[in-house]
């Protein structure tokens, strides 16, 4: 019995190893996935599986590094995730556009996996790097995300100072001046986003501890903050002008069936119409250097694009019309349509290349057997960056789809931007660990456990 129950659980690790290349990059991108989606419902131990099965068959894979470093902290693993970020300095590469961003964030995660494992004074400093590194990046939402947690370590921090806790080690002390350094980083969290709810929480927590007056205005603002829809645009439409920034860029739009039957719930109007929108208001943004190209993915399996024009054929005027004039029409040949697009670029290899790519489906078409992922590992050797904007709900049905978008960006350097119809806004997909790092501090009371001497002192419950 010991042996077949052994044979069961080497089996599918075995067909997993001697699977071809492609289908195990796809396992492992879905298998990342999927652990996000545990993530973020809290149920750790089960992400840290699924984050360990993509680590174990891409293990020089930046982003699932990452990922498994800040999961195994929140099930008592914080050591390994630690010997996982040191680690994952060398996968950084010093011509990766994304590099500061990168560095930002791991150290932001460095010290998250420090303040799960309760070592709150050792967090201060890679929290500190990662807010220096994030104020010259910008993103208010990060920055948001990381002064809240900046303040969460400094309170947490005082189990280290002369008056750490009581006698019996029931409760952490805090001094009146550390309340104040907290609440300003507090202060500073809720100042780039009031919509941020942990942050919030922490700073009227310690004003009402410190018997200060509130600032209601604060919640007045919150009704009001964040991402709105201008006309038949998300009101963050700007970031994804944070894809465009090269000297040739390719519009690949899907004009299938779904794109114009499905709505965005929050806008009221067809995702087709977002997408025309969107691809408008970047078109304006532009700098005139920048060469554009048009492709579509649309018909079915083999048969010829509606548009496809090469990069630099269209004026400003003309790339304008065709955008508004487009029609829906078919299928998802995504593959077929990537695989042709290279051709649609320059032979210039100093020039900065990328394909946006706008659309709302996984491929349909098998395009003579290649699979995606493969095909996006040997586009990264041509400089060719695949940045996308999907309308598809980061969802568990829709694992297939953003497994393959993952394989498609991860391999070339680029990012997902995905229609949060909750927010109401173009959200990167890739950040929903770090905005899962909201921590709340608990309840604070007023002590004398040292005596009359200090008068003020503050007792944090464990």
């Amino acid at each position: 019995m010991i042996i077949k129950y052994s044979s069961l659980v080497i089996f599918p690790l075995m067909l997993l190893l001697l699977a071809p290349e492609s289908n195990r990059q796809k396992a492992a991108f879905r298998a990342h996935y999927k652990g996000m989606l545990l993530y973020s419902e809290a149920h750790y131990e089960r992400a840290v599986s699924h984050f360990e099965k993509a680590h174990s068959i891409i293990p020089d894979n930046y982003n699932f590094n990452l990922s498994l470093a800040l999961a195994l902290s929140r099930v008592g693993r914080a050591d390994e995730g630690l010997g996982l970020l040191q680690k994952s300095d060398i996968l950084l590469r010093s011509g990766d556009p994304d590099l500061a961003q990168k560095e930002s964030t791991r150290y932001f995660l460095k010290g998250m996996v420090l303040l799960y494992a309760d070592r709150a004074g050792q967090a201060l400093q890679p929290l500190e790097k990662s807010i220096g590194l994030q104020e010259k990046l910008g993103d208010p939402k990060r920055l948001s995300i990381y002064y809240n947690a900046l303040g969460y370590a400094t309170m947490l921090n005082q189990g280290g100072s002369d008056h750490g806790s009581d006698t019996l080690g029931w409760h952490y002390h805090v001094h009146r001046r550390d309340l104040i350094r907290s609440l300003g980083y507090f202060d500073q969290a809720v100042k780039y986003d009031t919509k941020n709810a942990a942050a919030l929480y922490n700073y009227f927590l310690v004003r009402d501890t410190l018997g200060m007056e509130g600032m209601k205005d604060y919640y007045a603002q919150q009704d009001s903050a964040g991402p709105k829809p201008v006309g038949e645009l998300p009101g963050n439409t700007n970031r994804t002008l944070e894809f465009t920034d090269y000297e040739e860029l390719l519009f690949l739009l899907d004009l299938s069936g779904s794109m114009v039957m499905e709505k965005v719930p929050c806008m009221g109007t067809t995702r087709f119409e977002v997408m025309k929108q969107t691809a408008l208001f970047i078109l304006d943004s532009l700098p005139e250097a920048t060469q554009l190209g048009l492709g579509s993915i649309d018909g079915d399996c083999w048969t010829e694009p509606k548009a496809w024009d090469a990069v630099g054929a269209l004026s400003r005027y003309d790339m304008r019309y065709r955008l508004r004039f487009l029609v829906p029409n078919g299928t998802t040949p995504l593959l077929e349509r990537l695989q042709a697009s290279p051709e649609l670029f320059s032979d210039d290899a100093q020039t900065r290349k990328s394909i946006f790519l706008i659309s709302d489906g996984a491929n349909v078409c098998r395009a003579d057997g290649e699979d995606i992922c493969e095909w996006a590992s040997r586009l990264s050797s041509r400089k060719i960056t695949i940045n996308i904007l999907t309308f598809l709900d980061a969802t568990e049905s829709n694992t297939n789809a953003f497994a393959e978008y993952a394989c498609l960006a991860d391999n070339t350097g680029g990012d997902i931007l995905y229609m949060d119809n909750y927010r109401c806004g173009y959200e990167y997909f890739g950040a929903s660990m770090v905005e899962g790092c909201l921590p709340r501090i608990p309840n604070l009371r007023k002590v004398t456990c040292w005596g009359r001497a200090y008068q003020n002192l503050w007792a944090v419950e464990r």
